[in-house]
């Protein structure tokens, strides 16, 4: 199994345990639900296969999670990211890193940049290499989650690591309802930035790592609102 396949597997655990949950944005990435329409419980059952009293729960969930607006006798509407929920994700994402990395840079290990550097050489590869083109922007984007969530873990905080989770999946399906061309450039650059925060990290320049991390953000952060 490669060190891809590894963290992919670790992935399904790790990161939104709620089952619906990871149903409906499964749905969302496959086509099944449409970002912007309105839909019934007992079609938003159909479509999940679930029965309507874990669906109940899973709505309150995606509801909390700017996910859903409920409509007494109207339905459910799935929320198409715009531009204010794109800016606001970012944002409170920025604040809970750029926070979050200056207590990692006081207990990151050799092992842990040693291995990140690994599984960026391993996606980077695989862009160029014969896996197919969606496969490979999947295993870029596990590593993109394990590398910005393993800071925020650092804080030991399981409130601010879920409020974490929920920001990142809310950035993914914005870029998702955004469609735009992946370039090989883009994801160069963002593993180039990832190497140089770890090589702040690594150096114990916590200042540097900080401005490197926030460089990051406005470059992703740009492309998103741009492209929007």
């Amino acid at each position: 199994m490669s060190n891809l396949a590894r963290i992919a597997k670790q992935d399904e655990t790790m990161v939104h345990a709620n089952r619906g949950y990871r149903r409906f944005v499964a749905a969302l990435r496959d086509g099944k639900l449409t970002m912007g329409a309105t839909i019934t419980q007992n079609e938003l059952c159909a479509k999940l296969s679930m029965s309507l009293s874990p669906l109940r729960e899973t709505l309150v969930l995606l509801e909390e999670h700017g996910l859903v607006e409920i409509r007494p006798r109207a339905g459910i509407r799935i929320v198409e990211p715009n531009l204010a929920f794109i800016r606001d994700n970012y944002q409170f994402r920025m604040i809970i890193e750029l926070h979050a990395v200056r207590q990692f840079a006081e207990t990151v290990t050799a092992d842990w940049i040693a291995q990140m550097r690994r599984l960026h050489a391993e996606a980077n590869q695989s862009l160029v290499g014969d896996m197919p083109r969606e496969a490979a922007l999947d295993g870029l984007g596990l590593v993109d989650r394990r590398f910005h969530r393993s800071m925020v873990e650092a804080l030991g905080n399981a409130a601010i690591l879920a409020t974490h989770d929920r920001l990142q999946l809310n950035i993914g399906l914005a870029q998702i309802a955004h469609t735009r061309p992946l370039t090989r450039k883009a994801f160069a650059r963002a593993v180039e930035q990832h190497l140089a925060i770890m090589d702040r990290l690594e150096a114990g320049d916590v200042s540097g790592a900080v401005e490197a991390l926030e460089t990051h953000f406005q470059t992703s952060a740009y492309q998103d609102l741009v492209a929007s």
